[in-house]
């Protein structure tokens, strides 16, 4: 059972973008499939250096879509880019840190960030910008 799914209600009408949570809610579940098979281990880390550099790649077209939308909250929603990204840098460089614990806090990051980031700043950015995308 996956930990997150993908369904119509993520949808933000971007089909781009649409296709960038898409791929990150796949990066989520292979995590927490590897974490309940016990291969966090073998998975983690080249999970977290895949999400690194995607998510600096869906964040530059997220924000040069709001950029070309003149979107006024772009200011705002780098901030939240940024803490995401800081999230998973920080979790890249805590090599102490149990392979299965820092999986755990992957997860809940991810999770809740991901899915309250496209429910709330990318779907508001969205119907702020219908109409002219």
């Amino acid at each position: 059972m996956p930990i997150a799914t993908w369904t119509p209600d993520l949808s933000i009408g971007v089909a781009s973008l649409d296709d960038d949570h898409k791929k990150l809610i796949d990066t989520l579940n292979e995590v927490y499939d590897a974490l309940l098979l016990d291969r966090s281990a073998s998975i983690l880390r080249p999970a977290l250096n895949h999400l690194n550099h995607y998510v600096v790649d869906h964040f530059a077209r997220e924000e040069a879509w709001m950029c070309d939308q003149n979107d006024p909250n772009l200011p705002r929603h780098l901030t939240e880019h940024l803490a995401l990204r800081d999230h998973i840098e920080r979790l890249i460089a805590l090599q102490d840190m149990p392979d299965d614990e820092r999986s755990i806090e992957l997860l809940i990051i991810l999770r809740n960030w991901l899915l309250g980031h496209i429910t709330h700043s990318d779907r508001d950015a969205a119907k702020r910008n219908e109409g002219e995308s």
